[in-house]
């Protein structure tokens, strides 16, 4: 079965089983609602908790899982559970996929060189299989936000550089191929960088090189654009955090990051565009009208849909944090509103 035909999978997806006869849209392509939750497993205690906290339900759920160390493959497990309690809750499960393990607290990055010479070809291939027995649509989110050194995939921290662009398009391509050798035709593939490159040529002119686009594997491995970015207000100060942050809106922070996706050719040709991880701090300035601006902005940019940050991390994340409960009808009128623009329209600023 061909990505086309997946996709085709995925879209069925959400209009039959998320909104259904009797549900907010019939459209299949309206704009889509989702969180990203910080660990794993997923639970559905955990998923009730975030709709009763929030007011909201979801059309997507973005989790994280990682790899397991090279010497130790038969840890790691396809996330049947997780899967199983994203679907029951009627959402699209997404696999945030990192090649790197933990172990004694320090983060190490699979090595290229090794995942390339089919030293982790069992753990995928396992991996794989699982994913095609689950049978229904899941999304994969492989080695994200690779245009940010703080991941370095394939390579340590020091190696990352000019070569790095190549070093995650040829990993990429690799999964995907082992994937599709399996039959693991109900996998979706998602290319998602961050929205700003670190580092990049506005502060270091031997920086270039680093800008999503280089990143791209190219049509035939992604089947959906993604892009993640935060408003981190004035929460972050250089004596503290090393550096200022500054209150952005949805539009400073994702408007070229779109325009460069669209530049790569695909971005409206059949490949939605979906924000996998955003959320604003609420220092700084109006989170309540940040969220309705951003949706605002997503639409008009055509983007197809967000998925919020549902967690309390280097900062109160939560969508509910600092906002009262004003965000809930912005949220759920975008939900029955097309992500598109009609045959004739204009997607933009």
């Amino acid at each position: 079965m061909t990505a086309r035909r997946a996709l085709s999978i995925f879209i069925a997806f959400l209009a039959l089983t998320l909104w259904g006869p009797s549900g907010v849209s019939g459209q299949a392509d309206s704009f889509l609602w989702g969180f990203a939750v910080d660990g794993h497993p997923v639970t559905q205690a955990q998923l009730k908790d975030i709709e009763s906290s929030t007011g909201l339900g979801f059309d997507m759920i973005v989790f994280f899982l990682q790899w397991p160390p090279q010497d130790d493959q038969s840890s790691g497990h396809f996330p049947v559970e997780s899967l199983n309690a994203v679907a029951a809750a009627g959402a699209m499960p997404v696999i945030t996929w990192e090649p790197m393990y933990i172990r004694d607290g320090k983060e190490t990055s699979i090595s290229y060189q090794a995942l390339l010479a089919g030293r982790y070809d069992d753990y995928i291939l396992r991996f794989a299989r699982g994913a095609k027995t689950w049978g229904k649509p899941v999304m994969i989110r492989f080695a994200h936000e690779m245009n940010l050194k703080r991941y370095h995939w394939g390579t340590t921290e020091k190696e990352y550089g000019p070569d790095s662009p190549a070093i995650y398009r040829k990993m990429h391509r690799y999964v995907v191929d082992l994937f599709r050798r399996a039959g693991a035709a109900n996998v979706l593939w998602a290319f998602c960088p961050n929205a700003e490159s670190v580092p990049n040529a506005s502060y270091d002119a031997t920086s270039t090189w680093n800008t999503l686009s280089r990143y791209y594997p190219g049509d035939a491995y992604v089947d959906v654009l993604g892009i993640d970015g935060y408003n981190w207000g004035t929460t972050q100060k250089k004596q503290t955090h090393g550096w200022d942050s500054r209150w952005m809106s949805f539009r400073d922070i994702f408007a070229k990051p779109v325009h460069e996706l669209k530049r790569l050719g695909a971005g409206y040709r059949g490949k939605r565009v979906i924000i996998f991880e955003t959320s604003s701090a609420a220092v700084g300035g109006d989170k309540k009208q940040w969220i309705a601006d951003a949706i605002r902005d997503a639409l008009r940019l055509g983007i197809s849909g967000i998925a919020w940050f549902q967690s309390n991390k280097e900062v109160d994340w939560r969508i509910e944090s600092g906002t009262g409960k004003g965000y809930i009808s912005a949220v759920r009128n975008a939900r029955t509103i097309p992500a598109r623009p009609k045959k004739g329209g204009r997607a933009g600023p």
